[in-house]
């Protein structure tokens, strides 16, 4: 019955971990499941422990997303103003994005507004269009970047999970 268990958790959590490139709370929906997990599941398969350390890998794959695309944003020139456009810009983009393309649109929103963020604050700041471009552009890879590990994370999480539940059924 753990192998039935855990089979079912894995699928759920893969689904929400397709919500993480879509810049949605995958990494964070999979903690909730994992704490009613822990709450009503089967005896033993999740503890509160192990959400507690899940709960960590999550953090550290927000401060690694949140990293990311600040040092991306820096080595491609950009200033402290324009490495927050490119934050708020990705966020935005996401949110604008999101009804477009079954949700694929947020993706693309956000790494366009990552993009976009930074390429205006930085030609406002009368920086050429060549400089302002070089940040954008680092910016942008920064988000994609960041994207890619908070997803690793998540993948982190479900192997974790999915190992808990057949480890129980061996």
């Amino acid at each position: 019955m753990s192998l039935i268990w855990g089979l079912g958790v894995g699928l759920v959590l893969f689904c929400f971990l397709w919500l993480n490139l879509l810049s949605l709370p995958g990494n964070w929906l999979m903690l909730a499941t994992l704490c009613l997990l822990a709450w009503a599941g089967p005896q033993g398969a999740i503890t509160w422990g192990f959400v507690a350390l899940m709960s960590g890998l999550a953090v550290l794959g927000e401060v690694f997303e949140f990293m990311a695309q600040l040092i991306g944003g820096k080595r491609g020139g950009a200033s402290k103003a324009g490495n927050f456009a490119g934050i708020v810009g990705s966020i935005v983009g996401a949110i604008l994005g999101a009804p477009f393309g079954l949700g694929l649109g947020s993706l693309v929103g956000a790494l366009a507004g990552a993009w976009i963020g930074c390429f205006a604050v930085e030609r406002l700041r009368q920086e050429n269009s060549h400089v302002a471009a070089q940040a954008a552009w680092g910016a942008f890879w920064g988000r994609s970047l960041g994207l890619v590990g908070k997803s690793a994370v998540g993948a982190a999480i479900i192997v974790m999970t999915i190992t808990r539940f057949f480890s129980q059924a061996a």
